[in-house]
């Protein structure tokens, strides 16, 4: 009686477990900063050859994009003067 218990219990834990285990958390693409141009570019796999997309916000604050978002992106940041 005590095995089926155990049994049980180390079941129920295990399934209550996995959906902890199989989400992975999305990665934050990092905020353009205040006083900063920022561009995203937007890759097809973790290669990172293949541009899918893009994105620019301005010093002036104006935006553009372009393609679609993917999960592989390079964000690179400079300072307005």
């Amino acid at each position: 009686m005590i095995r089926r218990v155990v049994s049980s219990v180390v079941l129920v834990s295990a399934m209550a477990a996995v959906p902890v285990l199989a989400a992975a958390p999305a990665q934050a693409i990092p905020a353009c900063k205040a006083g900063y141009q920022c561009a995203r570019t937007y890759y097809s796999d973790a290669t990172y050859e293949f541009p899918v997309g893009g994105y620019l916000r301005t010093c002036e604050g104006t935006s553009s994009q372009w393609g679609k978002t993917a999960r592989y992106v390079e964000t690179v940041q400079s300072q307005c003067n």
